[in-house]
């Protein structure tokens, strides 16, 4: 409390970084939205005066729109002059709203370089959005061998997707020959740090036939890790797990779960594991017009897989059964849907 009063009495001076720690203070020690309001009345004063990182904090609240309105124009107005002082943070965000034309009319050339400036000053997450755009091309720069470079960079601050995605870039050869021991290293990095995708890289990894530490038992342990925060691929690949019992004890009922987790979330592959389990009756009741359903609606995205499989059940489903499932796909716009849906055709 008597470095709160200090800094107080230092702020009534104009003291522009004593309103920035009080800023500071307002955030934390009151609860929202009073705590963005009171952060706000000393950002703005220590950002009048001059302060950085007090123009940067302000701008922040002003996008996200904490305490009131988002307020873009007024953000950027105190990212520019940021900016002018070489903040790397308010570089990094500059970057952001042009690349997503949010408040500026989007432009690809000036975020790439922000997102470059703030980067050689050593931010982190201008490093990493630095590589997704060499990656992705951002305006017309398309370099993985770069990118990887920042990707490195970002992960060695602790920046957990950075990690992910230099041990992914290991792991497949992207910018870089495949190295499976280095890859382990930085996937193990990011799956610890509870990151879904390096948990589903760093289980693989154990079932991979070039990895010298195969171990199933881990694949299974991992990908369950990542299946659980939600990550489509990695509930596709706990079903295969639990129909053949790699890993773990074979389960069908469990394969029939996470496969409709999985297809839920537009994962292809499960959705025809799905249709598989309900054609046999495995970790379900049998099914024929559902597994019917599910090829149906996967055939006209030209999946020859899919295509297939309703040739092959076309003549076991009655065609009243196939008029009812064309008009329940009539009306399913998603994935999720289908498998709601799903359950009219029992």
């Amino acid at each position: 409390m008597a470095g709160r009063s200090s800094a107080k009495k230092a702020a009534e001076n104009r003291n522009a970084r004593a309103n920035y720690v009080l800023g500071l203070l307002g955030g934390v020690a009151l609860t929202p939205p009073q705590a963005s309001k009171e952060a706000m009345q000393y950002y703005a004063r220590a950002a009048a005066e001059g302060n950085p990182d007090a123009q940067y904090q302000l701008a922040k609240l002003l996008v996200e729109g904490q305490t009131l309105s988002t307020n873009n124009r007024a953000a950027l107005k105190w990212l520019k002059k940021a900016v002018e002082k070489d903040h790397a943070a308010s570089q990094h965000l500059l970057g952001v709203m042009y690349l997503k034309g949010q408040g500026v009319t989007r432009d690809e050339k000036r975020a790439l370089e922000l997102f470059r400036q703030a980067a050689i000053l050593g931010n982190a997450d201008a490093e990493y959005d630095l590589g997704c755009a060499l990656i992705d091309g951002i305006a017309d720069e398309k370099d993985a061998y770069q990118a990887l470079r920042w990707f490195r960079l970002a992960g060695a601050q602790g920046h957990v997707k950075s990690q992910y995605r230099v041990g992914y870039a290991l792991a497949h050869g992207a910018g870089c020959d495949i190295d499976l021991q280095q890859a382990a290293t930085w996937l193990r990095k990011a799956a610890v740090n509870g990151d879904p995708k390096g948990q589903y890289e760093f289980g693989l990894l154990f079932i991979h036939p070039d990895y010298a530490k195969r171990n199933e038992e881990e694949a299974f342990r991992w990908i369950r890790l990542s299946a659980l925060a939600g990550y489509g691929p990695a509930q596709y690949q706990l079903a295969l797990f639990y129909q053949t019992g790699e890993g773990t004890l074979a389960s069908y009922e469990e394969a029939f779960t996470w496969a409709r987790r999985a297809a839920a979330q537009g994962e292809s592959k499960a959705l025809l594991l799905l249709a598989g389990l309900y054609r046999f009756g495995a970790g379900t009741h049998t099914n024929p017009s559902a597994a019917y359903a599910i090829a149906s609606y996967l055939s006209g995205s030209d999946n020859a897989s899919a295509a297939t499989l309703l040739q092959t059940l076309e003549p076991q489903i009655s065609s009243a059964d196939r008029a009812r499932v064309q008009k329940m796909l009539s009306s399913v716009k998603s994935p999720a849907e289908l498998i709601t849906a799903l359950a009219t055709l029992c």
